[in-house]
């Protein structure tokens, strides 16, 4: 973890030097995504002196817990913290497109306050000469937890980390506050506020934040499971390229439900046709017609 956080900074920081961008916009949502790429910012920001611009943006259905998460995920690792409660801008536009476009959706509800939130991050990018980080991991990627033109951004510092791996760096990190805290010439009061941010971060239950569906993720995906179960399908349906008409026959995840669900094909199944059905999103490249 030690080298895959080096990495991540050293290559976050070549990006915001090459491209001679002054600022890295964060998205703060009290998830563990959010907070560990605080914590990456936080370290580029020390190395190449660029600053790091967290925005905590929560409408009524986040919870106070995830608003007090991203709040001291801000205070710990961001050089200028703002909350900016997107409700009335919600509330609006909603309003808007259900009396002139026919009623919304929970699915659309969600994507609205994405979008907003998106607005919000690049207009701060543009008026301070930097770039929005995007939070996404390499399970929310397979899964489609992401809303085209919503909550997509211009550099993903854990974009090739699987949802488990996120999980190990962020206690990789904390462990290594908790090093420094014990350290003479550490800052103590960041060191103890960012383990707290970490910490909680760890802690909180997986959730989109927009009240889509009861159960955060795993609600949506696998009930009763955790993305440690999740992974496993995905990976094997990534490096396996599955078809989707192949896999109730599939012996390699036919041992995976035996082994880590019980034998609950129906489950594995559930998680692959989430996969599936969220392919449209990974294929957003040109899409029209050729006509030369």
């Amino acid at each position: 973890m030690k080298e895959i956080f080096e990495r991540i900074v050293t290559q976050t920081g070549e990006y915001l030097t090459r491209y001679n961008l002054k600022a890295m916009v964060l998205g703060l949502s009290g998830g563990l995504d959010s907070t560990v790429c605080a914590a990456i910012g936080c370290e580029v920001a020390k190395l190449y002196g660029i600053q790091l611009i967290g925005i905590s943006m929560p409408c009524r259905s986040n919870s106070n817990e995830e608003n007090d998460i991203a709040r001291n995920a801000g205070i710990a690792f961001c050089n200028r913290f703002v909350t900016m409660n997107l409700q009335d801008l919600y509330g609006l536009a909603k309003f808007k497109c259900d009396t002139e476009l026919g009623e919304s959706t929970p699915l659309s509800q969600g994507n609205i306050k994405a979008r907003l939130r998106m607005m919000m991050l690049y207009n701060t990018a543009t008026i301070s000469g930097g770039l929005v980080i995007d939070t996404d991991n390499l399970s929310e990627h397979f899964l489609g937890f992401w809303t085209i033109h919503g909550d997509v951004g211009d550099f993903k510092p854990i974009g090739k980390l699987w949802k488990t791996e996120v999980y190990e760096l962020a206690k990789w990190i904390r462990d290594d506050y908790q090093t420094r805290l014990n350290g003479a010439s550490a800052d103590k009061e960041q060191c103890q506020t960012a383990i707290v941010a970490l910490n909680n971060a760890i802690n909180i239950t997986p959730t989109d934040g927009n009240a889509v569906a009861i159960g955060g993720d795993m609600g949506q995906i696998a009930p009763g499971y955790t993305y440690t179960e999740v992974d496993i399908v995905l990976k094997y349906l990534v490096d396996n390229n599955v078809q989707k008409n192949m896999l109730a026959s599939d012996a390699g995840l036919n041992d995976i439900a035996a082994q880590h669900f019980d034998g609950d094909m129906a489950m594995v199944e559930r998680i692959a046709n989430r996969y599936y059905g969220s392919a449209f999103k990974r294929n957003t490249g040109y899409v029209g017609a050729v006509l030369y």
